[in-house]
């Protein structure tokens, strides 16, 4: 009868990671095992928050384009996506894990990657506010002052985007020089 306790299903393992969660929150101590677990904790909050933006992004593109065909077709309007407070997040060896973060932030940066993906806010500010989300619970919750960056995969397209735009102006192509222009030497 052991063996069919160890399945645990979805529902038991969001359980768990809600309680873990909260059990990190209310750590009282600071010792070497409540910073490696506050640590632990802030960098699953971060792939969360990293997962729960691109999640609010994508489900926003999703629903404009069935928003768009219902609307062309004379159909009601779907319902607007909603976030979740659960996220499966992969680890370094290949398994995943079910990471929890309270609906106040989930809802936060849900609707943070809506308005990117909407543009009604840059890039650079999708970092900034999400950066500021993640350094609120990091210190407020877990009490620790660890600095992890927010929305790298963000930050790491905006600056291959300038690398890429940069090297173009250096080196224009050959095909927009004007070479039948008489001021050309």
């Amino acid at each position: 009868m052991a063996f069919f306790n160890l399945i645990q299903t979805p529902d038991t393992l969001k359980k768990k990671a809600k309680q873990d969660f909260d059990k990190v929150v209310s750590l009282k101590g600071e010792g070497r095992t409540e910073r490696s677990l506050r640590v632990r904790m802030s960098m699953l909050t971060r792939a969360h928050l990293d997962k729960t933006f691109i999640d609010g992004a994508q489900k926003t593109a999703d629903h404009q384009d069935l928003l768009m065909v219902a609307l062309a077709a004379g159909k009601s309007v779907p319902e607007e996506p909603r976030h979740t407070v659960y996220q499966q997040i992969g680890t370094s060896n290949g398994k995943a894990v079910w990471a929890y973060l309270p609906d106040e932030y989930a809802e936060l940066i849900f609707q943070l990657g809506r308005r990117y993906q909407r543009m009604e806010i840059t890039a650079e500010q999708s970092i900034e506010t999400a950066q500021q989300l993640l350094d609120q619970i990091v210190r407020y919750e877990f009490k620790i002052e660890e600095q992890l960056t927010a929305l790298q995969f963000l930050s790491d397209e905006i600056a291959h985007n300038v690398t890429t735009d940069s090297d173009e102006a250096i080196q224009p192509d050959d095909n927009t020089t004007n070479k039948t222009d008489p001021d050309i030497g």
